[in-house]
């Protein structure tokens, strides 16, 4: 039997969608062409240098339905309509910010100014390409390169494969969390309430996915979550709070460390002049939540709330009109951050790389660590 997630029509290849909803946009030929002159509202204090983009892929499948309660039946984590959509839409967000209003970047992809790259998982490859297309207002067969590596030495989510220590810690502590006292007792609670056997494996993450994924697609879920809803969000933030303990240095080193260093590595080859490619300008990374939360957990701005699809944590380089001294803005889902241990929403570089020197690995030292038998925190 057909099941409810293709009934509801959310499939379609990202080809379909560049003849269908995102691709019925205004004509990018009639847009007036603007030249990168570099200058981004030259009133301000500060001059745009470059730009890295961090995001979560769009909506898509449960990776895993609730037992015994939801249909399921469908690809699992598999990019939806909705998903391409959301994308697209933040690449227009882009474009609004980086083309038309400051003229930063060229109006057309130009792979010298842009450096797309991906995990190797068709939902973030196919979300990279919908954000190019609204960035770019691109047309169907226009091809962007968007790279890839393998899965052991991927360093844009928390590498369990790739990474032994982490591994070890990670297992103790996702088994764990589901056994401390308050999610234990509510877990209990709700899985009675649903129905669900005993014997089933089940979490607040599992729930939380399944039952957000199938509203975001107005697909129904038991009535018994409604009353749950906020206790489920709270629950699953808790678990992955406790699986990736940011009160200990290590673990959120491991999680992100190699990604913290490669975005500071970026920025001083942009300021240095030593880059390979001296016109880059802008750097998009499509990842996933478990990439943004320990991310914001590093910067110290993590809301305890989970990151939604098609979330962004956008990194600004900038310039001092005056002085020349370098300056770095984040935003998260298009709101500035005020960083912990920054002076200003504008930080100066050196306060920023002190606060991410805490967690910034090498690629030497990151595999150092994680090849080491305990390294300095025990399971």
């Amino acid at each position: 039997m057909r099941n409810l997630w293709t009934k509801a029509g959310v499939f379609g290849s990202v080809s379909m969608a560049f003849g269908s909803m995102l691709w019925s946009q205004k004509n990018p030929d009639s847009d007036q062409a603007s030249s990168p002159s570099g200058e981004t509202n030259p009133s301000s204090s500060y001059e745009l240098k470059l730009v890295q983009v961090l995001f979560r892929h769009g909506a898509r499948t449960p990776l895993k339905s609730i037992p015994d309660v939801m249909e399921g039946g469908s690809f699992s984590g598999q990019l939806t309509t909705v998903g391409m959509q959301q994308l697209y839409e933040l690449g227009k967000r882009l474009r609004t910010r980086y083309v038309e209003e400051s003229s930063f970047l060229s109006s057309t992809f130009n792979p010298a100014e842009v450096y797309v790259r991906s995990t190797n998982i068709v939902r973030t490859i196919e979300s990279a390409k919908c954000l190019v297309a609204g960035l770019f207002q691109q047309k169907e067969k226009e091809i962007v390169p968007i790279f890839t590596t393998a899965s052991e030495s991927e360093i844009l989510y928390p590498n369990y494969h790739g990474c032994k220590l982490l591994k070890i810690l990670a297992s103790h502590r996702w088994a764990e969390s589901s056994t401390l006292p308050d999610i234990a007792t509510d877990l209990q609670s709700i899985q009675s309430a649903l129905g669900i056997a005993a014997h089933q494996h089940i979490d607040f993450i599992l729930i939380r996915d399944d039952m957000v994924a199938r509203e975001t697609h107005g697909l129904p879920c038991p009535s018994v979550l409604d009353t749950w809803r906020t206790k489920v969000e709270q629950r699953a933030v808790d678990m992955i709070c406790h699986v990736y303990e940011p009160s200990k240095r290590e673990n959120l080193q491991l999680c992100v460390g190699p990604l913290m260093h490669k975005m500071l590595a970026n920025i001083e080859g942009k300021l240095q002049g030593t880059s390979s490619e001296p016109k880059r300008k802008l750097f998009l990374y499509s990842a996933h939540d478990t990439t943004l939360i320990p991310c914001l957990m590093a910067l110290g701005i993590f809301d305890m709330k989970w990151p939604p699809y098609a979330a962004d944590i956008t990194v600004e380089l900038h310039q001092h009109r005056q002085t020349n001294k370098p300056f770095v803005k984040v935003s998260y889902i298009d709101q500035d951050q005020l960083i912990p241990g920054c002076s200003g929403v504008y930080c100066p570089l050196d306060e920023f790389k002190k606060v991410l020197s805490s967690y910034s690995l090498s690629s030497d030292l990151y595999q150092s660590l994680c090849n080491s038998k305990e390294g300095s925190t025990k399971p």
